[in-house]
């Protein structure tokens, strides 16, 4: 077969995503905080670049000429909103009629700095490593201590076996020995449950080749189990000698004598147990209760329990009490990061009437962009004429990277705009289709896909999708995310639709007004919605949407008294 060499013409099209697309869609799916740090870098990198003043004086005027004119102009402003002239604006103003009362503020101007109401929280590991600095532990156990610290959860609880701290610290398991041979400890150490275990795990270790260590049998103490840690790449698990375990459950039940009361334990039952028996509870029926019958707890089997330890119902329910009372996440006051406020990306609000001709009018509320807070941005004069001035040589090459960084800057200002202007119209589009649920609330919330949306402010699907990541709306019924207003629904027949979200939010009614000693099952909360609001909801769907508000099933939430 012959092969030869040809020239064909062809006609294709094909996206090319240029590096100004990719900043331009890039930008759409950026949170408000996202979007002032990438201006802010902006401003830094690309010298053409400056921001420009909201509200700037003609350079002919003077300082005080700029004061009269505006104070001019909100007079102006004031008469046209009001109908009032300068006269009746300050009767008005003296009446009091409409003032807003301003916080107190010193005359003196001796406020303190922003500066000086800041504060940084104190974290768990922070406050248990005071506490472990204060103790007077040698450095082998302060270093224990500290690597025990570092490997506790939000929760206070200790992800890691006491193994896995030796597994990737192998150094200092040679340096507690050494430290006990020296007697240089300052804790006790626990006495060992069985004698004979140190010697029959070295003897192990001596007679069999690596890969095929004996298995220890069942008469060795079940503390030690997690201590043979298995390593990467299929190798030998590395031992860890048991004298050097209980070296480290010595300083870990330090730990758990710290505040807060249960930190460091390594499950619900010990951590229980650590703070009933800082109530010197350990004799008592509620620790018996913790250690014995945390299963029947849970599902708050009080008879049977009294029948195990044949005691009175109502010792049971004391102890139950009692026990309710512990708290099962000691990490809980320093964990989790604060709270950071939301400012909306968008505004709506209900006006007195309808404006036809206001584009941003939709019967009686109106979309108004938040544009405070983000900077403008503009070329700089100085680089703009710069750029236009014939130069030759090495003047040429400054020329160029000026006009790019303008092309560039020009660019950067053109997609913000373009994402401001699409932030708008999904906006917009999102208050036609979701009207009523601004004017009655959730219960009138109708199910919306982002087709709906993308078909009527004619964009791609991927683009309403970007544009509503991350973005806010605060409006009369809330501050609320773009994306909350698209829901899927359930087909009642028909052709009648309802929002999962209003199922979701009147199951979590239905919920909170049940009698909490006979909790509602999920088939008896399917039968109230549909005996109520006609709404036909399997149970299997009840489960689902309850499961997603993070309540509990009936019998989990049934109170005993």
């Amino acid at each position: 077969m012959a092969m030869n060499l040809k020239l064909q013409m062809r006609l294709s099209q094909q996206l090319i995503m240029t590096p100004q697309l990719q900043q331009a869609i890039k930008l759409l799916q950026l949170s408000r905080v996202e979007l002032e740090e990438l201006i802010d870098q902006a401003l830094v990198e690309n010298p053409v670049l400056e921001e420009s003043a909201e509200h700037e004086a003609a350079p002919e005027e003077s300082d005080e000429a700029g004061r009269l004119r505006e104070e001019r102009e909100a007079a102006e402003l004031r008469a046209k909103e009001t109908g009032l002239n300068d006269q009746e604006w300050q009767q008005y103003i003296e009446s009091g009629s409409g003032v807003i009362n301003e916080r107190y503020s010193s005359s003196e101007g001796d406020e303190p700095n922003l500066e000086a109401t800041l504060a940084t929280a104190d974290s768990l590991p922070d406050h248990l490593s005071w506490q472990l600095e204060m103790s007077n532990l040698s450095p082998i156990e302060t270093a224990l201590g500290e690597q025990m610290i570092g490997n506790l959860d939000e929760d206070g609880y200790l992800t890691v076996s006491l193994g896995e701290i030796f597994h990737w610290n192998p150094e200092m398991q040679a340096e507690i020995l050494q430290e006990m041979k020296k007697g240089g400890l300052r804790l006790p150490i626990p006495e060992f449950t069985d004698s004979s275990l140190f010697d029959s795990k070295h003897q192990s270790q001596e007679k069999a080749p690596p890969r095929q260590r004996k298995k220890r049998g069942p008469k060795e103490a079940p503390v030690f189990e997690e201590d043979a840690v298995q390593e990467e790449d299929g190798a030998v698990p590395m031992s860890v000698d048991p004298a050097v375990v209980a070296v480290a459950e010595g300083v870990l039940r330090f730990i758990q004598t710290f505040d807060p009361t249960g930190v460091g334990a390594r499950n619900l039952q010990e951590c229980l147990q650590i703070q009933l028996r800082a109530m010197k509870l350990e004799d008592q029926l509620p620790y018996a209760m913790v250690t014995e019958d945390l299963k029947l707890l849970e599902s708050k089997d009080l008879r049977r329990i009294a029948r195990r330890h044949k005691v009175e119902l109502e010792e049971v329910v004391d102890a139950y009490k009692l026990i309710m009372s512990l708290e099962p996440k000691p990490g809980r006051p320093f964990g989790g990061d604060r709270p950071q406020h939301i400012i909306p990306d968008v505004f709506i609000f209900k006006t007195a009437g309808e404006n036809t001709e206001n584009e941003n009018q939709v019967g009686h509320y109106r979309v108004v962009l938040n544009e405070s807070g983000i900077p403008r941005l503009r070329i700089n004069d100085y680089y703009r004429r710069l750029s236009e001035v014939n130069t030759a040589g090495d003047g040429s090459l400054t020329r160029e990277y000026i006009q790019e960084k303008i092309k560039a800057g020009n660019w950067l200002m053109k997609s913000i705009e373009q994402r401001q202007k699409t932030i708008l119209k999904v906006t917009r589009s999102i208050l036609k289709h979701q009207y009523e649920f601004f004017e009655k609330g959730i219960s009138h919330l109708r199910p919306l896909v982002l087709k709906d949306v993308a078909e009527d402010i004619q964009v791609h699907e991927s683009t309403v999708s970007r544009i509503t990541t991350n973005k806010y709306v605060h409006s009369p019924q809330g501050l609320f995310e773009l994306k909350y207003f698209f829901t899927s629904g359930i087909d009642q027949g028909q052709g009648e639709v309802i929002s999962s979200k209003k199922i979701k939010d009147m199951i979590q009614r239905i919920i909170e007004g049940e009698d909490v000693k006979e909790p509602l099952t999920d088939i008896q909360i399917a039968d109230i919605l549909f005996q109520k609001s006609k709404i036909r909801v399997a149970r299997r769907t009840v489960a689902k949407y309850r499961e997603a508000l993070n309540l509990l099933p009936s019998n989990r939430r049934k109170q005993m008294f």
